[in-house]
């Protein structure tokens, strides 16, 4: 049987080009060789998120009384990881049988297996040869396996999702967003762990203001971060000639590798990545390379954007794809969001920017909430005023971003948004509010 389209990995890539494709009358085909939704779905954006929130909800409990709530008493309140968990895992069935559903309204077939690719047109699963036109490539990526010199237990995520108790002293090893959110997520729910940030910096293409803003929070608070220093095990001990750190277990939150399915006639590769164009073809004819794959970024909603400009070129639908403008999350407390360019980027580029901010222990709603720390940063063309760069550090930041993205895709500028009405109160009046600051006519 032959088919249009023919995808492999159901992770955020595959599954949103095979609906997109469904709904389009292409004759579709998704192989997954074992999770529907991928590692998104099934261990990393949603049940990190839903683990995280939970934490942050522990903690939030352990403040009742300064909201006026009494009858609680904070030392007897304790987080228990296996209901979490459970409610984690919930979260995540009910989106995968919405995926499932969603295939089947839009008669995608899927197949369980394992793939080789032949050439672009015949792919072999289950011993069973399949012909197609199109053939994508949407296996994603996972974290770099690590060797370290200890005999300390080495979990990745996936692993712990199975795990009916979790370590009491862990040391997370790695950087970028997951290595935070998992030191914070054991941070709030009062365990002790240990950082280590192999390289820098901390968080890989992000503003250096962030950078320098988890210095300064880790230094504040006293956190076990071992950062730009020389570490060795001593059984279960980690030493950074400082400080000696007792680990009962290690999270390897490591940067990202490709996973890549058997092939018997290779595409380009660049970095360990299947190498693609602007349009996500890869070095063979009719084959293509989305999500994280192809080393262009590893945020979900990149590769389901990436998934959804494919399937529409394959279609014949001529759009542009802005590759730049699109949040960066990482779902800490308080989040941290950013959108176009960094400042690094704008003074590489020799371009003549300008800084306005505005913090949000002057926003009342953020009082309100009692979520008073962050700040909004705008990046701004200084002749004309157009938006280039966003940075939000706010308790609702990744929901924030979205009005900086598309300010960005319309090409605004910080006079539009000093005229925009914002409701108040709200955190979001931090925009008008740097807005104002922007063209010098500050009101807070």
């Amino acid at each position: 049987m032959k088919y249009d389209v023919v995808i492999i990995g159901a992770g955020p890539a595959g599954y949103v080009a095979a609906i997109r494709a469904g709904q389009a009358g292409l004759k579709t085909l998704v192989i997954e060789k074992r999770y529907t939704g991928g590692m998104c779905l099934n261990w990393g954006c949603i049940p990190t998120k839903a683990l995280l929130e939970s934490a942050k909800f522990y903690k939030r409990i352990k403040s009742a009384s300064e909201f006026g709530i009494s009858g609680i008493n904070p030392a007897k309140i304790a987080f228990e990881w296996e209901p979490a968990l459970q409610r984690a895992m919930s979260i995540r069935d009910r989106l995968t049988k919405g995926i499932e559903y969603l295939w089947k309204k839009n008669a995608v077939e899927v197949i369980t297996g394992e793939a080789t690719i032949h050439s672009a047109h015949e792919v072999e699963v289950n011993k069973r040869i399949i012909e197609t036109e199109h053939l994508i490539i949407a296996t994603g990526s996972k974290p770099e396996h690590i060797k370290l010199n200890t005999k300390i237990p080495v979990l990745e995520i996936e692993g712990m999702m199975s795990k009916q108790d979790i370590p009491l002293k862990p040391l997370i090893y790695g950087n970028g967003p997951v290595a935070l959110e998992m030191f914070q997520f054991f941070e709030l729910i009062d365990r002790k762990p240990v950082w280590i940030i192999p390289t820098e910096p901390i968080l890989p293409g992000l503003d250096d203001y962030v950078n320098d803003y988890l210095l300064k929070k880790a230094k504040k608070e006293k956190q076990n971060i071992i950062y730009n220093k020389k570490w060795t095990f001593t059984g279960n001990t980690v030493d950074d000639g400082t400080n000696k750190y007792e680990i009962d277990g290690i999270i390897n939150c490591s940067l990202r590798k490709a996973v890549l399915p058997g092939f018997k006639d290779m595409p380009a590769l660049e970095n360990d990545f299947i190498k693609v164009d602007e349009n996500y073809h890869t070095s063979i004819k009719n084959m293509y390379a989305i999500g994280d794959v192809n080393g262009i970024s590893s945020l979900a909603h990149v590769s389901s954007a990436q998934g959804l400009f494919l399937i529409n070129s394959i279609l014949g639908v001529k759009a542009e794809y802005k590759t730049g403008i699109y949040p960066i999350n990482v779902y800490t407390e308080p989040e941290i969001a950013q959108a176009g360019k960094t400042e690094q980027e704008l003074k590489k580029a020799k371009i003549d920017y300008k800084v306005s901010d505005h913090n949000l222990t002057a926003n009342g709603k953020a009082l309100i909430e009692g979520n008073a720390e962050g700040v909004l940063r705008i990046l701004s063309e200084k002749q004309y005023g157009q938006v280039l760069g966003v940075l939000i550090i706010a308790h609702n930041a990744t929901d924030m971003i979205s009005e900086a993205c598309t300010i960005m895709e319309l090409e605004g500028t910080v006079y539009e948004i000093a005229r925009t009405v914002h409701a108040h109160p709200t955190v979001s009046e931090v925009f008008m509010e740097a807005g104002l600051a922007a063209i010098d006519q500050p009101l807070h």
